[in-house]
């Protein structure tokens, strides 16, 4: 293996120069997972009885709930989401040096169902949000042609198949990895990779679809083709940050040290890196399009965005979700820092909350306008989301130990 210069103050320590071993460290959740459980669902309760009890005070039949409620869990959905994503593309592409974090990837795109229950709020509280629950919308000539899609019954219909795709695939891929774990089947290895090509395919046409009927329908004269992946590349960009923070918490309490090493946090760096720089591709795009062809039905949702206090929010998602981590993660040194990168990490995940409550609340009020209960929902879903996560990662190992890849992804190191 290739000589390292000495950690300076602040870096990751050096790796080993021999292979690491599952037996330098603890790997499972065991004294852990019950407390972290216990405190993630009593933080999710609590905020989600604190966020019901601020609607029910605003006296307005819960409408604002509802758009709190929905951008909450419109962004923790994308993160489970995005580690969906990540399963697939790895065993498509065949890498290796995933295999030592790709557990944690697996339990946070198996918390999906988890979601199914979450969405019942969104569900009953869809005429309060949706435009196209609004009769005198509805009726519209403009939404004449759009009718028949945009309809509670088919609303509900379309998310029970959203779900069914999710969960059957995120379920798929993580039994089958803990299976390998006792039989050590290299089959089980091709079977996924055999897989995820039409996985990849299926859940890409499934999360556009929903990006369009959760938030994009919210306003339903309003439409853009590239929407679905603006959604899905700020869930992805933010689920590469959550597994950084993830890592980094459990490397903390004695756990995966040695296994993953600077070199795996170093390739976090790049993806958290890549995805900003992609996310911003995105968005100015789709911005671009609209600003060109100047058409009125196209450009109202940017002006409603751009008026009244949402024209600052909308600079701010600018720099913060693009400029500023763009330039912040783009040396070496940044990516295997470890202070730098939680930083960055902890960064991306405010700036595309920051993001999304700029897609989804001037829908509510086309006046800027922040409430306490934007932020409960936030810590009520995503309380109720980590302990899901939590719970699935206890009782197995947070390592597949027996992948055929493993021994790859422990000698793993940047070029």
């Amino acid at each position: 293996m290739r000589r390292q210069r000495p950690a300076q103050h602040g870096e990751f320590e050096l790796a080993h120069h021999h292979v690491p071993s599952l037996e330098d460290t603890k790997t499972t959740m065991d004294g852990l997972g019950p407390r972290v459980f216990a405190v993630s669902a009593l933080v999710g309760v609590i905020g989600l009885a604190v966020t019901i009890g601020l609607g029910v005070a605003q006296g307005d039949g819960l409408r604002h709930f509802g758009f709190s409620y929905l951008t909450n869990f419109a962004f923790f959905l994308s993160i489970s989401l995005g580690a969906l994503f990540f399963i697939p593309i790895m065993y498509v592409t065949r890498a290796s040096w995933n295999v030592v974090m790709r557990r944690l990837a697996e339990v946070t795109a198996a918390v999906v169902p988890l979601f199914a229950v979450l969405a019942i709020p969104v569900i009953i509280l869809a005429g309060k949000i949706y435009g196209w629950a609004d009769p005198a919308i509805a009726g519209s000539e403009a939404m004449a042609h759009k009718a028949a899609y945009l309809s509670q019954n088919m609303f509900v219909l379309r998310w029970v198949i959203y779900f069914v795709i999710w969960t059957g695939y995120s379920w798929f891929f993580w039994k089958t990895s803990v299976k390998q774990d006792t039989t050590g089947d290299v089959g089980l290895t091709r079977r996924l990779e055999n897989y995820s090509g039409f996985a990849l395919m299926i859940c890409a046409l499934s999360v556009a679809a929903a990006s369009f009927d959760l938030l994009m329908s919210a306003d339903p004269l309003w439409f853009s083709t590239m929407f679905g992946v603006y959604y899905w590349s700020g869930g992805f960009v933010t689920f590469w940050a959550v597994m950084t923070l993830f890592t980094m918490g459990l490397q903390n309490t004695g756990r995966l040290e040695h296994i993953v090493t600077p070199e795996h946090f170093h390739d976090y760096g790049k993806a958290m890196f890549a995805f900003t720089f992609f996310w911003g591709y995105i968005a100015f795009s789709q911005y671009m399009l609209y600003w060109y062809a100047n058409i009125p039905e196209e450009t109202h949702w940017y002006l409603v965005r751009s008026r009244n206090g949402w024209g600052q929010v909308g600079l701010l998602t600018l720099f913060a979700t693009f400029a500023l981590p763009f330039a912040g993660l783009v040396s070496r040194y940044a990516k295997r820092h470890r202070k730098i990168l939680a930083f960055w990490a902890f960064w991306i995940i405010a700036a595309q909350w920051v993001n999304l409550y700029w897609v989804v609340m001037p829908q509510f009020s086309d006046h800027f306008i922040i409430n306490p209960m934007d932020v409960t929902a936030f810590f009520g879903i995503g309380g109720i989301w980590l302990a899901g996560i939590t719970r699935l990662a206890m009782g197995n190992s947070l390592v597949p130990y027996r992948d055929p890849r493993l021994d790859d992804s422990l000698r793993f190191e940047n070029a």
